[in-house]
């Protein structure tokens, strides 16, 4: 691979190289079974960039609390930026939800203001999410569409935390039912593992350059709640 860098470089071009999903390499180790191939993968990639100068890399994971991990594997922290890809923000949720026919070709109804307020505060800037509920619009009126999406969250929520025999993802998921975004200063380390599923089922993610823990989207806050405060 480095030779091949070389080449290119030479030629005036200057390589890229993109791994997406790179969490799936987790596990695999190299013959000697000593040495992590993400490890081995990460250190030779700051060898060409940093120090070499030969190509660039970006690396990208659905799993921010993986990402972390591999920052302190192989010291990157010094080496690398962290970028997050967020959910849309208000105002672009508004300005589509504003022209449905423009940008979705919808033209059996329109969205006014309270519409587009209640499906913002229901999921969010989640694309995927919104999309579904203009789908359903065709059948079915926001307000149904709207409770079924946090009935299906917290049943998510319940669902989840009722496959631990421990019962330690509750308690961990309670301090979240008050307040979606926490320090990891909130945590004991021992709960480390418990918040690490949480990141890589999509309950939770975690921002490692801020150190925090946040509930995964406005649907899940939704859930998240409706389950604690139901469990009174």
């Amino acid at each position: 691979m480095k030779r091949e860098f070389q080449r290119l470089v030479k030629k005036g071009i200057q390589p890229i190289v993109i791994i997406d999903e790179f969490h799936k390499l987790d596990g695999l180790y190299l013959p000697d079974r000593q040495n992590r191939l993400m490890v081995e993968l990460m250190n030779f990639f700051v060898a060409m960039t940093k120090e070499s100068q030969l190509c660039h890399v970006i690396i990208a994971s659905s799993d921010a609390f993986f990402i972390e991990q591999v920052y302190i594997d192989s010291k990157l922290r010094k080496t690398s930026e962290f970028m997050q890809l967020n959910y849309l923000k208000k105002d672009d949720v508004f300005v589509w939800l504003r022209d449905v026919k423009k940008y979705n070709q919808v033209k059996e109804y329109d969205l006014n203001e309270e519409q587009i307020e209640t499906i913002w505060e229901t999921v969010g800037g989640s694309a995927w999410e919104i999309y579904y509920i203009l789908k359903k619009l065709f059948q079915y009126p926001l307000d149904e569409v709207v409770a079924g999406i946090k009935q299906e969250k917290e049943a998510m929520i319940a669902d989840w935390i009722f496959r631990d025999r421990q019962k330690r993802r509750g308690k961990i998921l309670k301090q979240f039912a008050g307040k979606p975004n926490l320090s990891v200063k909130e945590f004991e380390p021992e709960q480390i593992d418990v918040l690490g599923q949480a990141v890589h089922d999509n309950i939770l993610y975690y921002d490692p350059v801020r150190a925090v823990y946040g509930i995964q989207g406005k649907s899940l806050e939704w859930g998240t709640r409706m389950y604690f405060n139901s469990s009174r």
